[in-house]
């Protein structure tokens, strides 16, 4: 899942930025409490995915996997879910994109703001389906969400709240409060995220408390996810409690040493939250791949309509690979790792029973069985393809 969009729930997976390079890669203690909810959540993601379950739900557990993992501490919590009070299991993270000391030269441009973004992931320990997820940047941004489809949304700051319930419903919050206070430490982390690579950066990830507080409204949309089984509006809400986590740190330099004027390095995008959902028109797509000194993988999407449909992306990336080596199951390579893309929405219309076609190479680090996903990066239709390849 993945591609952080300002928008409280079209969140596309890309957006993770994973292999955070912490002080500390040493393993977490199989009997602690974060070890067993990291493998509690990757073993629903493997049964999501080896039942042919929706993509963005065992995706959605194994991000969550890696954030309790990278962190390596949880928190008992008590969420009040329609006035009626529940136990759940939290765990916190900010990621916070920071940028280096600007250049003397008069041809670099002025520093951009700072990006950071606090997240809260709770779980029900008699049932970790049910997941609530609060996103934001700010405690001034007040909980909304898009229900329905209109990208003038896009740019509009606001808090996300997501709400699974355990039973194939999934809520999102379109109003209410929020406020998530950090504090610091200097203590590493457990251990390295495992999450997909988007951009390789210098990065430290840090152990952090957060005392949050929310109380929202959330309702269903048949937008954002097909046949979804939520329905009604309900309340969510959590008193002002201490959440343990983690913090982690990215920092950019904009512009050389030269201070050459002739453009800064493309700005990467922070991590996202674990829980994303992404729009419910779905294309068919099917992916191959062949295998000599590389391996070449084609994606195809197609139109199975007689008519022409508009694909709307929110940037030049309209599509990407991701390799996962199968024995470890962690990401190897990504065709979007380290490219900049035009920061613009793109309209491509597809004709009616035409397809888009999209081919790339990768050169493999070493024998074994791999993993290949395909994926349309779009706001407006998901696609996506898995592959199996063995190189010898």
């Amino acid at each position: 899942m993945t591609y952080r969009i300002r928008l409280s729930v079209i969140a596309l997976a890309a957006a993770a930025i994973g292999a955070c390079a912490t002080e500390s890669t040493a393993p977490l203690s199989a009997g602690s409490d974060a070890a067993l909810a990291a493998d509690q959540f990757t073993k629903l993601a493997d049964s999501v995915n080896r039942n042919g379950g929706d993509a963005d739900v065992g995706g959605a557990y194994a991000a969550i996997a890696s954030a309790v993992r990278a962190g390596g501490r949880v928190s008992p919590i008590v969420l009040t879910i329609d006035g009626v009070s529940a136990p759940f299991v939290a765990t916190a993270m900010s990621n916070e994109l920071s940028y280096g000391a600007p250049c003397s030269s008069n041809g670099c441009a002025a520093l951009p703001r700072p990006m950071l973004t606090r997240t809260l992931i709770a779980w029900d320990a008699a049932n970790p389906k049910r997941v609530v997820q609060l996103s934001a940047q700010s405690d001034d941004e007040l909980i909304d969400a898009l229900l329905y489809p209109s990208l003038l949304a896009l740019y509009v700051p606001h808090a996300t709240l997501v709400y699974m319930d355990g039973k194939g419903g999934t809520y999102f919050g379109t109003s209410g409060t929020q406020k998530m206070a950090e504090t610091k430490s200097a203590t590493p982390c457990a251990a390295s995220r495992d999450s997909a690579v988007i951009s390789k950066l210098p990065s430290t990830c840090t152990q952090s408390d957060f005392t949050i507080t929310f109380s929202s409204k959330v309702e269903p949309s048949a937008f954002l996810v097909a046949n979804n089984t939520a329905t009604g509006v309900h309340t969510l809400s959590m008193s002002a409690q201490t959440v343990a986590g983690s913090h982690v740190l990215m920092t950019v330099t904009l512009c050389d040493t030269a201070c050459n004027p002739g453009g800064p390095n493309s700005p990467p995008v922070t991590e996202g939250p674990p829980v994303v959902v992404r729009p419910s028109s779905q294309l068919p797509a099917t992916l191959t791949t062949t295998v000599d000194s590389l391996v070449t993988m084609t994606l195809t999407v197609k139109n199975p309509s007689a008519d022409p449909i508009k694909v709307t992306f929110p940037s030049g990336q309209k599509y990407d690979f991701v390799v996962t080596d199968s024995t470890t199951g962690r990401d190897v390579w990504r065709w979007a790792d380290g490219k900049g893309f035009t920061m613009a929405l793109v309209d491509q219309t597809v004709p009616g029973n035409g397809s888009l076609v999209f081919t790339e190479r990768w050169k493999p680090v070493g024998r074994g069985r791999y993993l290949v996903h395909g994926l349309l990066v779009s706001l407006s239709h998901r696609a996506e393809a898995y592959a199996s390849v063995l190189v010898p």
